[in-house]
């Protein structure tokens, strides 16, 4: 495995690019050649080692904080808070976002100090997020204008394309959090800008990502790049996934949204790049760089490749002893799937192999006694208290297949929209789908991806842009449709957005 050779100091002028204007302008930036920038992008390893800097930097922001956890998952209601405590630590922000109530988990109140260790209130803070895309601008433009001896062409446009990527997996990642953003690609950008409508800007970023997903390779032979890094295959789940996003808030246009999903869906499983691993390989695929991934964020703690803070991790919120430890501070999950949400997903007598690969017999106990087992194969040994070594799956095979379907029920195409689900289900070892199509096909998909994505970051979201953020069935604490359209499923964007920038504007909805 290729052990990642981080170029400090540009990684710090990377960082620097926006934190020093923070008292001065929106997007206060200098020249590289005053950051010692002159001395970067002379060779390929150094374009090479940039590129690697800039996943890791996206992996620092959203490990930051528990993002696929909290904003993902809990805030979807159907994690419930055990009643069962190891110890007199509060995690209570779990109801709080459920519920959503955000402001405490942005703002601590008097005695949930213990909160602080999460850093939740970086769920409202972007700027680190445009540090991300500042730096895939900065890569762009750099390599564009200058003679590098030793990188062809051909390397030139795969490397711009992988930070295409990665600005736009960063504008959706802000986009499914705050909504509308302020948008820019240029590297060395300082003018005070408002926010760009959401809409528009996925519109931007499927439209810039289209125009060089042909420069990236399908997928990789090496298993350190495998899902690791930007492919064709992640760039095509990522459009997919924009698509979707914007079908769902742009419902004049949503047919075109739905079939270019449809057909990128199907140019993916035409690839033959990418398999769906039988299903007693879940350790494999939740391991991360599978046949099955399209794009992780890699987690080797062998390598240094931690989240920022290693409460932040999925599986911190679902499992304990002996697959957490030690013993001691871990008798009881924190949090655990309501009984009567997994009963609706796995009803009494359809066999499904997830069951046996992701749960134990306290499947329905509303309790911490409950068990998911999706990142945690094998126990833990020592009494270190450390998370699993498995990588955050943004992106995979098994969830762009879904999107296919859904977008092709949403067409009307039942018949190979029951197909590409059948997929899923098969390998799942359930019964296939036979049942009509319609609304009852499209809630049977919104079904098949509420299992199979289980504790991977995108309820939350999929509730949002379906509309179903406002039906008891599937989130718990529904929001009413006036607060959906006031902007209630957003995040609280921090004030020091505002700073220097007479254009910004904070989400109306929080300012209550």
């Amino acid at each position: 495995m290729r052990t990642i050779m981080y170029r400090r100091i540009y990684l710090i002028a990377c960082l620097l690019l926006i934190t020093q204007g923070s008292c001065k302008k929106f997007l206060d930036v200098k020249a590289l050649d005053k950051l010692s920038g002159n001395a970067f992008f002379q060779s390929a390893s150094d374009v090479e080692d940039n590129m690697w800097d800039i996943y890791g930097l996206f992996r620092d922001v959203v490990g930051s904080c528990p993002l696929y956890a909290v904003a993902g998952e809990v805030r979807g209601g159907m994690l419930g808070y055990s009643p069962q405590k190891n110890d007199g630590n509060d995690r209570s922000f779990v109801e709080y976002a459920a519920k959503n109530d955000l402001i405490p988990l942005i703002y601590t109140p008097s005695g949930k100090d213990f909160w602080n260790i999460f850093d939740l209130a970086n769920l409202s803070d972007w700027k680190p997020f445009y540090k991300v895309i500042q730096a895939c601008n900065i890569l762009q433009y750099e390599i564009g204008r200058r003679s590098i001896p030793d990188l062809s062409n051909e390397q030139k446009l795969e490397y711009q394309a992988e930070a295409s990527f990665m600005r736009c997996l960063t504008y959706w990642t802000m986009v499914r959090l705050w909504g509308d953003v302020a948008y820019y690609t240029d590297a060395y950008h300082e003018a005070p800008l408002p926010r760009e409508k959401m809409v528009t800007v996925m519109k931007n970023c499927i439209a810039d990502l289209s125009g060089v997903m042909d420069n990236l390779p399908w997928t990789f032979t090496d298993p350190a790049n495998r899902g690791a890094r930007a492919s064709k295959g992640a760039a095509i789940g990522l459009i997919m996934e924009m698509n979707m996003w914007n079908a769902g808030f742009d419902k004049a246009n949503a047919q075109q949204y739905y079939k270019s999903t449809a057909d990128l869906g199907n140019d993916l499983i035409q690839s033959a790049a990418y398999e769906l691993l039988p299903i007693d390989q879940s350790f494999t695929i939740f391991k991360g760089r599978s046949k099955e991934s399209l794009f992780d964020i890699v987690i080797s703690s062998n390598y240094g490749e931690t989240l920022t803070e290693k409460w932040n991790d999925l599986s911190e919120l679902v499992v304990h002893y002996p697959y957490k430890r030690p013993a001691a501070n871990h008798q009881y999950s924190f949090c655990y799937f309501r009984a009567e949400y997994l009963r609706r997903l796995y009803p009494t007598g359809v066999p499904d192999a997830r069951i046996e690969m992701w749960f134990d017999s306290q499947m329905f106990a509303n309790d911490g006694t409950f068990l998911f087992l999706k990142y945690n194969s094998v126990y833990e040994q020592g009494n270190d208290d450390v998370n699993v070594d498995n990588n955050l799956i943004v992106l995979r095979y098994a969830g762009a297949i879904l999107l296919r379907a859904e977008a092709l029920a949403e067409m009307g195409e039942d018949a190979e929209a029951i197909r590409m689900m059948n997929l899923i289900r098969d390998r799942a070892k359930t019964t296939l789908y036979q049942g009509a199509g319609g609304t009852a096909l499209k809630e049977a998909i919104f079904t098949e991806r509420a299992k199979e994505l289980m504790m991977e970051g995108h309820y939350y979201f999929d509730l949002v842009r379906t509309g179903r953020v406002t039906n008891t069935n599937w989130c718990y604490y529904a929001l009413t449709q006036s607060q959906v359209d006031n902007g209630g499923w957003t995040w609280p964007v921090s004030t020091a957005s505002l700073d220097n920038n007479p254009y910004m504007q904070l989400n109306n909805y929080w300012l209550r």
